[in-house]
């Protein structure tokens, strides 16, 4: 019999790529605008992860809730906001903000398109210094959101400075995309829209700029390592003694440093990841339950019952049957 939980460390998947797989991401681009100072948006939060390049200008966002978490934003830096986060952007703090359909029914007359698919930038404000902006949009599946969520911890914000080559590369195609719309741009807007979010997570782990959580975790070399094994293979019998093996950590000490940055205890990170591995399995609909349970390291429906409705708050059943039809 082998041991699953035992292989070398280059049987594990990379740690950031099993969860970027798990959580199923989609992305889209509202659109690109020249803004004029003085200008403000703002919304009440969307179910997605909000994603602002600054191309040319200057920006502040602004998180619209108790926290009041603040940042200005440069030529060239990303910022990634939690989804169902309410926000402004504005040239200033001062600055009024309209919300978004606001903007649009004002700048409608404004909005040129180019002759292919791709729509040219929005051009709206005042007669002050001019903001390039690119806005997109990630979509994840429900299980997803709430892990994408403890990584953001309300927004990201990656200054350009901090940006590797490869993210430098990505926004110079985005900013081309955007002052020269052709024949697909639109779609080529998506594609690069989901490259700056994986790069931003990518710097963001390098320069150990995440909060506690996952992310901060993938940022500890041993961590890491045992991350890519839960990632990589969910339903193995995982303890904290086998995990503690693959970070090449004694047990106390692998306990006390993933608690620190990942920011929960490495069993209840195992049933976290096993319980979104099994969503994500229950919405795909192919696999009865009873087998699901088995992947995810359950012997007995009966627990594995018991502790999906206890992460999810309704059954598996019940989850399958609220589950959108896969696409």
């Amino acid at each position: 019999m082998v041991d699953r939980s035992s292989g070398s460390e280059d049987d594990a998947v990379d740690p950031l790529s099993g969860v970027l797989d798990a959580v199923r991401l989609r992305g889209s681009v509202f659109g690109a605008g020249e803004l004029g100072a003085p200008w403000g948006v703002q919304t009440p939060g969307i179910p997605e992860i909000v994603c602002y390049v600054v191309v040319r200008g200057a920006a502040h966002l602004a998180l619209l809730d108790a926290s009041r978490a603040q940042v200005a934003i440069a030529s060239g830096d990303v910022v990634l906001v939690e989804a169902g986060r309410a926000h402004a952007l504005r040239d200033s703090p001062s600055s009024v903000a309209v919300s978004f359909d606001e903007l649009r029914r004002a700048a409608g007359d404004e909005l040129r398109r180019a002759a292919g698919d791709g729509p040219g930038p929005l051009r709206w404000g005042g007669p002050g210094p001019r903001t390039t902006l690119v806005c997109g949009s990630l979509a994840v599946d429900e299980a997803g959101r709430a892990l994408l969520g403890s990584a953001l911890s309300g927004f990201l914000h990656l200054p350009a400075e901090t940006a590797g080559p490869g993210l430098l590369g990505v926004l110079s195609a985005l900013a081309s995309e955007v002052a020269a719309p052709r024949p697909g741009s639109r779609a080529a807007l998506t594609r690069l829209a989901e490259l700056v979010f994986i790069h931003a997570l990518r710097a963001s782990i390098a320069r150990g700029a995440a909060g506690a959580g996952w992310l901060k975790g993938l940022g500890h070399p041993s961590i890491a390592r045992a991350l890519a094994a839960i990632h990589a293979d969910p339903g193995a019998p995982w303890t904290v003694d086998t995990l503690a093996g693959r970070a090449g950590m004694s047990r106390s000490a692998f306990a006390a440093e993933f608690r620190r940055h990942v920011g929960e205890p490495p069993l209840a990170h195992v049933t976290a990841w096993r319980m979104r591995h099994a969503a994500r399995l229950l919405e795909d609909g192919r696999l009865s339950l009873k087998d699901i349970a088995a992947k995810v390291g359950y012997g007995s429906d009966e627990a594995f019952n018991r502790v999906f409705k206890g992460w999810a708050g309704v059954p598996p059943g019940e989850y399958r049957r609220r589950a959108p039809v896969p696409r």
